[in-house]
């Protein structure tokens, strides 16, 4: 399908969306042999050859339009494209794994589903549908988008990730002995020392509000989860310390980075003016 074609279809698929933050488009996405999902964006008002783009990765309230109205805001009159995929709860009930593993750590067999790579995939379709000329991108995710964030890092083939920040996870992936999703053994995919290694390398800023402390229902409270803190503040100093140990003991390259957000609980508005200081020049 050539592109004037396929920006042809992508208007009449397309629905544009006002409110008192944001303009935004919200088209479907059905462009891999997984279920469609919808999708929202907003253009910057001219696309060049510096244009970059972000994805922004919602939380488990599959809110992807209350997502990119926040980001909306910081990106105004800077050339990003942002593109958020809502991953229903009805399609993919756990994304937040990249759809392989349930929170509680039973693994999920159909791998048709597994999301790894699956940005990947969404970047190279949008990159030519808009005529963008970059070769990487960059990622978002709060909650349990900074849980998708992170282990799309490490499971992925090699992604095109420039920069990335995951917000205020609410579990995590240990580089340890852990059992999957919790730690790597026995993941559901193989996984190198070059996997390890391209994950380690990559600027990953892992972020998390100082006053992010409440247990509540939403908070993964399974034995494997707990054993990482009680808290997602505790187990993103708990997450940080353990690879950053790991790393120097094991003479590795580490890129990431970690930043305490002052007097912020659990909320995406309030942490996205950090990492829109990250992601967005």
């Amino acid at each position: 399908m050539d592109k004037i074609k396929q920006l042809f279809l992508l208007a009449l698929s397309t629905l544009t969306l006002y409110s008192a933050a944001a303009v935004y488009e919200k088209t479907v996405f059905a462009e891999w042999d997984k279920p469609s999902i919808n999708v929202f964006y907003v253009l910057p008002q001219e696309v060049n050859d510096q244009t970059e783009i972000l994805f922004i990765i919602h939380g488990n309230s599959r809110n992807a339009d209350g997502y990119i109205e926040v980001w909306a805001n910081h990106a105004k009159d800077k050339n990003i494209i942002l593109i958020a995929p809502e991953f229903s709860r009805s399609k993919f009930s756990n994304y937040n794994t990249l759809q392989m593993s349930s929170s509680t750590g039973k693994i999920l067999k159909n791998r048709d589903l597994y999301l790894n790579n699956s940005i990947d995939i969404m970047f190279n379709h949008y990159k030519n549908l808009f005529g963008v000329k970059t070769d990487l991108y960059k990622i978002y995710g709060h909650s349990g988008g900074a849980q998708f964030v992170h282990r799309y890092l490490l499971m992925s083939d090699e992604p095109k990730v420039k920069t990335a920040v995951a917000a205020n996870a609410g579990w995590y992936t240990f580089l340890d002995g852990g059992s999957f999703p919790y730690g790597l053994k026995e993941p559901p995919i193989g996984l190198t020392s070059r996997n390890i290694r391209n994950f380690l390398s990559m600027d990953l800023h892992i972020h998390i509000g100082s006053h992010d402390v409440k247990v509540t229902s939403s908070l993964n409270q399974s034995d494997g989860a707990m054993r990482q803190g009680p808290n997602r503040f505790k187990r993103a100093i708990n997450f940080y310390q353990s690879v950053s140990k790991m790393t120097e003991q094991n003479n590795l390259d580490f890129n990431w980075s970690y930043k305490e957000i002052r007097g912020v609980d659990h909320s995406n508005r309030k942490m996205a003016p950090s990492a829109a200081a990250v992601l967005i020049d």
